[in-house]
């Protein structure tokens, strides 16, 4: 009898920790944003048209840069060039945005260039232009809730600095500091999405 109980016992702890590992696996992102990233039809730095459509079905990262930038633009680049190296060392599809907020400066062969510095896999990274210095700044703070806006007397351009993890149905789930970016919190996010 007591052999009995011993086993039974046995069978509910393991029935338990079972339940555990499956809710666990089923976790979520906290604190999610739930921003719709509207339509758009740009151009990237091999000067091809690039739109919603083509990062639908992948896990994305967005940024707000521009290659004139002598502040924040270079080291979130950087940050972003350390994870797309992280998240592809974990195994994970993801891609990379980084739209220009000077599209008047930035050319696809300007943006390319930039890129290069930081040594993107332009293969799952595309940085866009192709649009006037109105869209951009009416579609940040639409998109992305940050501000951008070219100064008239010829500084440079105000942009928020924050990056956006995009869910393969293209909506902003979170954003994160650009400049001092969690990064593990961010792979365990991707993977988080990656189990979905």
């Amino acid at each position: 009898m007591s052999k009995r109980l011993g086993l039974l016992n046995v069978f509910i702890i393991m029935t338990l920790l079972l339940a555990a590992c499956g809710a666990s696996s089923g976790k979520d992102i906290p604190d999610k944003t739930n921003w719709q990233l509207e339509e758009f039809s740009f151009i990237n730095q091999d000067g091809e048209p690039f739109g919603l459509e083509d990062v639908k079905g992948d896990i994305t990262i967005a940024s707000l840069i521009f290659t004139n930038c002598t502040t924040v633009c270079s080291p979130i680049t950087a940050n972003l060039a350390k994870l797309q190296r992280m998240s592809t060392g974990e195994g994970l599809n993801v891609h990379y945005l980084s739209f220009s907020v000077d599209p008047e400066v930035d050319s696809p062969e300007v943006l390319k260039e930039f890129g290069e510095r930081f040594e993107a896999d332009f293969t799952k990274w595309n940085f866009l232009t192709g649009y006037t210095q109105k869209e951009i700044e009416e579609y940040g703070p639409k998109n992305f809730k940050t501000i951008v806006a070219k100064p008239k007397n010829g500084g440079e351009v105000v942009h928020g600095t924050s990056i956006y993890l995009i869910d393969k149905d293209g909506v902003i789930i979170k954003s994160y500091d650009g400049l001092d970016v969690p990064f593990e919190e961010i792979i365990d996010h991707l993977k988080i999405l990656h189990a979905k």
